[in-house]
Formats: C-alpha cells, sequence, structure tokens
C-alpha cells in the first residue's frame, strides 16, 4: 500500500505542471495582446488620429480625453458593447488630461481553450490525472478488503491458557485416576468450547 502514496503525488505534480505550462500559454498570449494594442494605441497617438485601430480589439479599449475637449479612443469604443463586468478599469487624470484603460479579465473558458488547443500541456495534465485517480482508486479497494478481513484473535489470552494447561495435567493423570480426569477434561473441554464460541 506504501507505493500507492507516491502515485498519488506523482500525478498530482504531473498534473499541476501541465496547468502551469498552459497557464503560461495562455497568459503569455493575453500579455502579448494587450502589449500590441497599448503600442498600436500610442502610434496612433503619435500620428494624431482621433479613432486608432487596435489589433486586438477585444482585449482592450482606450480613452484619451484632452484640455481642449477632443476624445480620441480607439476604434472598438463606441462599436463595441461594454460589459463593465468584463473589464478591468484604470483611469489617469492630470492638468485636464484624462486617460482610461479597460481591459478583459481572465477567464476560466479562455483559459480552458487554451489548455486544450495546447496539446502538449493538454496530454501532461491528462496523464498525471490518470495516474492521481488510479492510486486513489487502488487505495479505496485496499482499504475496502482491509475491512472485508477478519480480524486475528489475540493469543494471549490467561484463562483459555490456563484451562488447556489443566486439561493437560488432566490427560496426564488419566492412568492414575482415570474416572476422575475423563470427567474434568470432559469438563475443562467444555470450557474451553464455550469461550471460543463466545469469540466467534
Amino acid at each position: 500500500m506504501l507505493w500507492r502514496v507516491p502515485l498519488l503525488i506523482l500525478g498530482f505534480v504531473i498534473f499541476s505542471f501541465g496547468q502551469w505550462m498552459a497557464f503560461e500559454v495562455y497568459s503569455f498570449n493575453k500579455l502579448r495582446k494587450i502589449s500590441e494594442n497599448t503600442s498600436a494605441f500610442i502610434h496612433g497617438l503619435h500620428r494624431g488620429e482621433s479613432s486608432i485601430k487596435i489589433p486586438n480589439p477585444s482585449e482592450n479599449i482606450f480613452t484619451l480625453s484632452t484640455r481642449e475637449g477632443k476624445l480620441i479612443t480607439s476604434n472598438n469604443a463606441l462599436t463595441s458593447p461594454l460589459n463593465t463586468e468584463d473589464f478591468t478599469y484604470a483611469n489617469y487624470s492630470k492638468e485636464g488630461v484624462q486617460a482610461s484603460t479597460y481591459t478583459r479579465k481572465i477567464t476560466l473558458g479562455e483559459y480552458i481553450n487554451t489548455f486544450i488547443e495546447n496539446p502538449f500541456a493538454f496530454g501532461v495534465s491528462l496523464s498525471g490525472l490518470t495516474l492521481f485517480i488510479v492510486g486513489l482508486v487502488l487505495m479505496v479497494l485496499q482499504a475496502k478488503t482491509s475491512r472485508k478481513l477478519p480480524k486475528e484473535t489475540p493469543l494471549q489470552d490467561e484463562k483459555l491458557i490456563k484451562s488447556l494447561k489443566a486439561l493437560r495435567t488432566a490427560l496426564a493423570m488419566s492412568s492414575v485416576i482415570p474416572k476422575e480426569s475423563l470427567e474434568e477434561s470432559k469438563r475443562i473441554l467444555e470450557d474451553i468450547i464455550k469461550r471460543m464460541e463466545g469469540r466467534q
């Protein structure tokens, strides 16, 4: 049973490693998209555009309000339906200029999609999960088997040992006083049988 515990640990470690790999890929891709959007927006500002096209419109929305009241936005600011619950929001204002950035939150659905689309990470995690489940099932089966096995009765029953010694003595004396020894032997045997039946 001892080898089942390392199997569980190994399965958990391999599964966690696969999850970590998938999260690394997911976070790298998400940060890359955010960086691309930020770079494109800054470039548009430099060119003097008022509606700036960003390469990954689902990830960010940018707005900039100048001192003169001019509004500069990413091109998805007005066309995309904005659900504030799906975005994290940051605002910076100084000397009449206000800049706002909306960044889409990390979601479990996006992570799962990335996880499934990455076959190596998916395979590693699936292998670890399989090992963990196998180890868990083996431990449960072992526990059930152990419960079904009859418990061993301790042999150190002093009364029973005394009865057996008395029976041995009675049998040894049977040649001297045969009738009395036979009766005593029967009585001791009856006592031993009753004790053994009481144990069952």
